[in-house]
């Protein structure tokens, strides 16, 4: 009898295609098992505990106070920039009001007549000197004139006070 030749090939194919899908499935579900442990621990230690949970909510209510406050802030700096507009308008308006003008020209009358009271009294001393028996004269005349400048002095002190809200300056 003719016997078939053995072909030592398949046999020996069969079994190694057995244990490479068997290596596979093994090394798939270690794979499998090492994903899922390794995502089990992260979702364990990545957990929101109750304090980060309030430390967030800290932190919204502090940004949130923040945007009030920056929003406050803001809305004062443009009250601020329209108090600021007014108040040059305001000045400018004074400095050329008919009220202003008229005290500062009493303001220069009275110094006017400040600098003509003094003329006259330095005049009156020399005539005094010139003639003779007019020290008597001169000096009751000084003494009106002296008055006469002090209430020049006293209304520009008024007027001057009217004008910017402080006292004149002594000389």
């Amino acid at each position: 009898m003719p016997s078939k030749p053995v072909d030592d090939k398949t046999p020996l194919e069969e079994a190694p295609k057995k244990k490479p899908t068997m290596l596979i499935i093994a090394f798939f579900l270690c794979f499998i098992f090492s994903v899922g442990a390794s995502s089990g621990v992260t979702y364990f230690l990545l957990q929101p505990s109750e304090e980060d949970s309030q430390f967030a909510e800290k932190i919204t209510e502090q940004s949130s106070q923040l945007s009030n406050v920056e929003q406050t802030l803001s809305q004062q700096d443009a009250k601020i920039k329209a108090i600021e507009e007014q108040n040059d308008v305001l000045k400018l308006y004074l400095r050329h009001s008919s009220a202003t003008a008229l005290k500062n020209i009493l303001v220069d009358q009275e110094q006017n007549i400040q600098a003509y009271l003094k003329v006259m009294k330095s005049a009156m001393r020399d005539l005094s000197t010139l003639s003779p028996r007019t020290t008597d004269w001169n000096d009751e005349y000084q003494y009106q004139l002296d008055l006469a400048l002090k209430g020049s002095l006293e209304r520009e002190d008024l007027l001057k006070l009217l004008k910017t809200g402080e006292p004149n300056e002594k000389n």
